[in-house]
């Protein structure tokens, strides 16, 4: 049964993960893989008219380059359909190395944990990094075993992997802690000429940046990440304070933003804090250590909440030995009743199960319009916005001004207008976070930067993100600007000519 419930959880993620397209930095990587294909590698910011760090560090450019192609081939249902399916190959590989057998109630609950976390299933280059990750989680067991002719060949596979993940994501590192993980765990029970095939394996994997172009940057740039997650600097504080997905879930759920999934994301979390606490496990060492490595990550962010619940499921729920622990003190304190507590169990995982199934069936009505399936989100992005733009395009010398959920999607659509600002805040420095936050907290300080940089359209989403509400409000005071577009989702303002 245990290859069935594996099957079934990745067909069941496949399942949920079949939703629009919502995250709007999927139109940045378009736009910058296709730059890519007509200009070279970039070296300095080619979309938007404000500074950026120099160099101009693209770390997603493989992950692009086949959003890219896929894109052009099949359009974004392709893109949802793709997406998918890799998130279903990402659930089996993180469930394919579980021994211990996996009962009926411990899979209806990790089904229903993947429906209530679904809209993290998101076509983001954290999809390649989990992907991925599921490599290295399945053959990093195989690299301490004696040394052998498929040795070299696992230790070349996750070279080449790595290789590929440097330039997908800037997650790349975590490929060096799960592997010094494994190794160290080995590390006794090895050889004298086991022991220096690894660490020359770990040596090498550390150098594998190197080998690209912009290596030696490419190696910096997961520390900006870092420092983004820990707020390091003044530009990182401003980032993990102000964005949502860098906040905490404790934060979020405070602040009542998804509120549900929050909330089962930190009871997971202390949960699974719980078991490593007191039982033991059968999986190795260095699985329930990644665990903990994930397990710091997620609570730090709520972006990285994918990072955390596939080793959740399959070492907390499918390798813990939890269940088993139950159902003997129930079978030695009540012998007599240990038959109807194992029955009790199935029936609890089938209304979970059905209860879960029946609400995403419910569910899939919100991916409907009168045009049929959806395959993008269109009130994430300014899709009616865009139509006025392009019909009524700003001259060389006239400057936009957008916020950073759009600036992907001008990018890509309207590639001859140059934006403010983008999703890649990585790029910006505090000074600039600070400003464009202030713009919506302070409506007179943007009249002020108009001015001064010669700002002279500007685009701002209306319901979806209530942070710019209030300078939308301030433009209608405003007898400077007009209004000369507005739709449910976003609103054109325009400096007047006198």
């Amino acid at each position: 049964m245990n290859c069935f419930y594996k099957i079934s959880f990745a067909f069941a993620v496949a399942a949920f993960a079949l939703f629009p397209l919502t995250d709007t930095d999927v139109w940045w990587h378009l736009a910058s893989a296709r730059n890519y294909l007509e200009h070279g590698l970039a070296q300095d910011d080619p979309f938007c008219w404000t500074p950026s760090r120099s160099p101009w560090i693209n770390v997603h450019l493989y992950f692009q380059l086949a959003l890219y192609g896929i894109y052009k081939m099949l359009g974004t249902g392709g893109l949802v359909l793709v997406k998918s399916f890799l998130w279903g190959i990402v659930a089996f590989l993180w469930v394919l190395p579980v021994q211990k057998r996996i009962s009926f109630c411990t899979f209806s609950v990790a089904i229903f944990f993947a429906f209530v976390f679904r809209y993290a299933l998101e076509c983001r280059p954290i999809l390649a990094t989990m992907t991925f990750l599921g490599i290295f989680w399945n053959v990093l067991p195989r690299l301490l075993r004696p040394i052998s002719f498929r040795w070299f060949l696992w230790a070349f596979l996750l070279l080449g992997v790595e290789w590929i993940w440097v330039r997908s994501q800037g997650l790349f590192p975590l490929g060096f802690v799960m592997s010094a993980c494994a190794i160290f765990f080995a590390w006794k029970e090895r050889q004298k000429g086991e022991r220096f095939a690894l660490t020359t394996f770990f040596v090498l994997l550390l150098l594998v940046p190197l080998l690209h172009s912009q290596g030696f940057w490419l190696w910096r740039y997961p520390f900006a990440l870092l420092d983004r997650l820990m707020g390091g600097s003044s530009s990182a504080q401003i980032f993990a304070a102000e964005i949502a997905e860098n906040r905490s879930p404790l934060t979020l759920l405070l602040n009542g933003e998804n509120a549900l999934s929050m909330l089962v994301l930190l009871l997971t979390i202390l949960f699974s804090g719980w078991i490593i606490l007191t039982q033991k496990f059968r999986s190795e060492n260095f699985r329930v250590t990644w665990l903990l490595v994930v397990l710091f990550l997620a609570i730090s962010a709520e972006r990285n909440l994918t990072l955390f619940f596939f080793p959740f499921v399959s070492v907390i729920l499918f390798e813990s030995r939890f269940p088993v622990n139950f159902q003997k003190f129930n079978a030695n304190s009540f012998s007599k009743k240990s038959e109807q507590i194992s029955s009790g169990r199935s029936a609890l995982g089938m209304l979970l199960l059905a209860f879960t199934l029946g609400f995403f069936g419910r569910s899939l009505a919100a991916y409907r319009n009168e045009n049929g399936w959806m395959t993008v989100s269109e009130n994430r992005v300014p899709a009616k916005a865009l139509i006025y733009m392009q019909s009524h395009p700003l001259s060389e010398n006239q400057k936009l001004f957008n916020d950073d959920r759009s600036g992907g999607y001008l990018e890509f659509f309207l590639p001859q207008t140059k934006t403010f600002v983008d999703g890649r805040f990585i790029l910006k420095d505090s000074t600039f976070m600070a400003n464009y936050l202030e713009f919506a907290r302070e409506p007179q300080t943007f009249f002020s930067a108009a001015d001064s940089f010669g700002i002279s359209r500007a685009l701002l989403p209306i319901r979806q993100i209530p942070l710019w509400q209030k300078l939308d409000s301030a433009f209608g005071k405003n007898s400077v600007w007009k209004n000369i577009y507005r739709d449910d989702f976003y609103a054109i303002w325009e400096r007047k000519i006198f």
